[in-house]
């Protein structure tokens, strides 16, 4: 009884904090991220064969049988493959003695909870602990989200926690990371985060504290980040006895007895006295940089830094939450999420360099929930219904549910505090600066920085199809074949691609060769032409030009396209899902014509009659964008099939073959075989479209039917493990695949993304020739718009923070208050006026919900001197997260 009353209210509160939708959107990118880091990433590193010799102890065998069994699975394994160190002569005993148990000896948890898992699935069992912990993390934050700013927020809170690789795939190895996400996270739902707490949430952090000892040393970030908020409480509210100081106190008094305790107790046990961090540390620091203790903390500080870095940087989202969340810490300073995760990132950090060793980003990956809620905090701060000034933001002071009045004393205080004013970033509402919030363009322009700083050192700027391109750019010059071609190899014979095997196929032909698309398979029209002027100044730099403006240029009509579908909010949105996804984003810093491409194809969206029938002028400027295209881009030719699938789609529905679609259809039927024709004529424009086609029927030894499979299995081979590694661009094909055939019949991006889709796979087929991202790169756009479709409708179902009630003589939403100015938000929808003579319509707006009040707290004997205010909300209320209202017209 007592179980089926415990699932009963778990599952109200999950369903209170996210509905079935949300919840079965985030298991599947939990899914996704556990996918991605099973295939990119080994699951068993060098501690992990330690945690398997113990676990295999605990199960009952001896010691020397389970260091053996350990050995027998993970002595070829790939995540162990360069440890030299890892098997010693005597590891049967080293493995339960001396430095390496005092180390793992009081790390129980994971062996422990792993040994039935072990004994059932054998060694992956390993992995299960790490999975389940992972996943409790994402409840925890998403409930903790909720708690604080509302339904769609916690959907937000969960994606960010779920898309960057470096984070996810901590989670799915034999070591304590993953029991560590849901050992720092799940003990937040008990601190005073916008909830009154008792005895019994002090007694049960208490426990989680300690029960994260168990599990690894670094658990004492935890602890360590409560004391840093408590610090900031008592310094901000001059008050010592706040809150926060039972949490800070034993907390730490348990999570440092600990590990005193076994700092004491492992060595006498098991031996290892010789341990010592100090002499470690001093040791390795006099070693590799010759100074030790003090002296050589800045050396080991930046070459942690700089190492971590330089392997962190491979991953976008993980880079921006890391800037996002320094901006939110130093702007909301007196916010006690910022406390917490600043002191969590400074005590991992500070334990991290007494390790001495960079550890790319491992330690500090179980603390990222406190970075993602940190970061969560400032969005919602400046884009939520009730917009705070994050420099006055504040966490402790509980909230009542939404539409519930408050007792008496709360009312009573509430009438009697001085009113608050709500913040707008300007004097008369948001800043706009077209069709966004000014804040909403300085984000995109801090991430087109982030993406060009981050992208610039660590890719190649040039390829084989630069060969190309840059020969025709000089031809188109004026220079001859073989002068075109001199100037070709002396600018990129120096580059990475050229010594990456492309230095003896890409010349053996001779200088007329690289005219006669021996190796590529697309036209050499409209980039080279573009970027002739530019090479004529900068040389092979030149080619670089094009790309980087085409980049900027897709940036800018994305966002505008969205903010006339969604809204600022979910422009937004589009503009960071297409600058963070990492394998779309490099072709903006490559010498091809690959974001030109992108460019072109995003600027045939605002000419499809998507909406309803367009003019002539948007038929024509449609075919002269998808002739630019396909003169670019092979891959181009996906347009075609998009506009086919939709107009097939609207015949379906219309039961006519002649619909609004019909003549894209037909022009662009047209402009494919034009331009495939005059491939056939001239060399300069012959892409090849169907690529090695013929080859499908004489290759192999299997048919027709064995060449396909092994192409498929090519692809899908280096194509799937290239794509991998970017989660935020395997999430948008996932929710494309899934979510584009349910809506191809209602939503016209959906029908354009799936023809897209399937006519890319087709050309990837049909070529053999295995490309990455770049087999699909320019209908990209149309899978994230469909992702973000998809996103918007579930936002829209989702609940919004209300703002806290208060005394029920508040007045009308629709008047300003007496002591506030009115608001000048720019409202979702204009209502028409009524015509002359006609009958007033009735009266059906929602009961207002006060828009004052302060709320005491019973712990801290405080008022919040920042209560919410604003306009009064309802539950469906639009105004949040995607459903930012667009700018405002000038109507009545």
């Amino acid at each position: 009884m007592f179980g089926a009353a415990s699932m009963r209210t778990i599952s109200r509160r999950l369903a209170a904090a996210l509905p079935l939708r949300g919840w079965l959107l985030l298991g599947l990118l939990y899914v996704l991220a556990v996918g991605l880091a099973l295939i990119t990433n080994a699951q068993f590193g060098p501690d992990s064969r330690i945690y398997l010799a113990w676990t295999y102890w605990y199960l009952g065998h001896p010691q020397a049988e389970a260091a053996q069994l350990s050995y027998n699975y993970l002595w070829d394994n790939s995540g162990l493959r360069d440890c030299w160190s890892c098997w010693p002569d005597d590891y049967h005993e080293k493995f339960f003695t001396g430095q390496y148990a005092a180390v793992v000896g009081p790390r129980v948890l994971l062996p422990f909870l792993s040994a039935p898992f072990v004994a059932l699935f054998g060694p992956m069992g390993m992995l299960v602990v790490p999975m389940v912990g992972y996943a409790l993390a994402v409840i925890a934050t998403v409930l903790l989200a909720s708690r604080l700013w509302g339904q769609r927020w916690a959907l937000l809170a969960g994606t960010v926690l779920l898309l960057p690789v470096y984070v996810s795939r901590w989670s799915v190895v034999a070591h304590t990371e993953g029991p560590a996400f849901a050992l720092l996270a799940v003990p937040l739902l008990l601190l005073p985060l916008a909830k009154r707490v008792t005895r019994k949430h002090l007694i049960a952090y208490a426990a989680l504290v300690g029960v994260g000892m168990l599990n690894r040393q670094f658990a004492i970030a935890l602890p360590v980040a409560v004391g840093f908020a408590w610090l900031l409480v008592a310094v901000r509210d001059r008050k010592f006895r706040n809150v926060w100081l039972p949490f800070a106190f034993w907390g730490n008094l348990v999570g440092f007895g600990v590990l005193l305790a076994q700092m004491l107790i492992t060595p006498m046990i098991f031996g290892g006295e010789e341990l010592s961090l100090t002499a470690h540390f001093n040791q390795l620091s006099t070693t590799y940089f010759q100074t030790s203790g003090v002296a050589a903390l800045p050396e080991v500080t930046w070459n942690i830094i700089t190492s971590d870095l330089l392997r962190v940087r491979y991953d976008l989202v993980l880079m921006a939450l890391l800037v996002t969340v320094t901006v939110a810490v130093v702007w909301r300073f007196r916010s006690e999420l910022s406390a917490l995760a600043a002191g969590a990132f400074l005590s991992v950090s500070a334990i991290n360099i007494v390790e001495f060793w960079p550890a790319s980003f491992r330690y500090h990956a179980p603390i990222v929930p406190l970075l993602v809620l940190a970061t969560v905090a400032l969005l919602a701060d400046l884009w939520g219904p009730i917009r705070r000034r994050p420099s006055r933001s504040t966490e402790t002071e509980p909230r009542p549910p939404a539409n519930r009045l408050p007792t008496a004393p709360v009312a009573a205080a509430a009438a009697t505090a001085r009113p608050a004013r709500r913040w707008t970033p300007d004097r008369r509402g948001l800043r706009w600066v077209g069709t966004l919030p000014l804040h909403a363009w300085l984000v995109i322009g801090v991430l087109l920085t982030l993406t060009f700083a981050e992208l610039q050192d660590r890719t190649w700027h040039y390829g084989p199809s630069s060969l190309y391109h840059l020969a025709w750019s000089y031809r188109i010059l004026g220079h001859s074949p073989a002068e075109a071609t001199a100037l070709t190899y002396d600018g990129l014979h120096n580059e990475q691609f050229f010594d990456s095997g492309c230095g003896g196929p890409c010349w053996e032909y001779g200088d007329y060769w690289i005219y006669q698309h021996a190796t590529s398979a697309d036209p050499n029209v409209v980039y080279p032409l573009l970027s002739a002027p530019f090479v004529s100044f900068l040389g092979p730099a030149g080619l670089l030009v094009v790309p980087v403006i085409a980049l900027l240029v897709a940036t800018a009509m994305l966002t505008v396209f969205a903010a006339r579908r969604w809204g600022a909010a979910a422009a937004t949105l589009t503009a960071v899902g297409f600058l963070l996804t990492d394998r779309i984003a490099v072709a903006g810093l490559a010498g091809t014509a690959d974001m030109l491409a992108i460019a072109l194809a995003i600027g045939c969206l605002f000419t499809l009659p998507l909406d309803g029938p367009r003019s002539r002028r948007a038929l024509a400027a449609f075919g002269v964008l998808l002739v630019l295209a396909l003169a670019s881009r092979s891959t181009s030719i996906a347009l075609v099939g998009a506009v086919g699938m939709a107009w097939l789609c609207a015949s379906w529905s219309a039961r006519t073959l002649r619909n609004r679609w019909w003549p894209y259809a037909s022009v662009a039927g047209l402009a494919a075989m034009g331009i495939v024709l005059l491939g056939q004529v001239n060399r300069i424009v012959d892409a090849r479209y169907l690529g090695r086609a013929r080859e499908v029927i004489s290759e192999g030894t299997g048919g027709v039917v064995g060449s396909i499979g092994d192409r498929i299995s090519d692809m899908t081979s280096v194509d799937g493990t290239y794509i991998a590694a970017d989660a935020l661009l395997c999430a948008v094909l996932l929710v494309t695949v899934i979510a584009a055939p349910m809506r191809t019949f209602r939503d016209p991006l959906a029908a354009l993304a799936l023809g897209g889709g399937v006519v890319s796979v087709l050309l990837g087929l049909l070529v053999g020739v295995p490309s990455g991202a770049r087999q699909f790169s320019t209908v990209y756009p149309l899978f994230l718009l469909t992702s973000v479709g998809v996103v918007a409708s579930l936002v829209s179902r989702l609940r919004p923070r209300m703002p806290d009630s208060g005394p029920a003589t508040e007045p009308s939403p629709t008047e300003p208050s007496p002591t506030e100015p009115a608001s000048t938000e720019p409202p979702d929808a204009v209502e028409p006026a009524p015509e002359p003579g006609a009958a007033a319509p009735e009266e059906t707006a929602p009961e207002p919900v006060p828009a004052v009040v302060a709320v005491a707290s019973a712990d801290s004997g405080l008022v919040d001197p920042f209560p919410t205010a604003g306009v009064a909300l309802t539950d469906d209320d639009p105004r949040t997260a995607l459903h930012l209202p667009a700018r405002p017209g000038t109507g009545p």
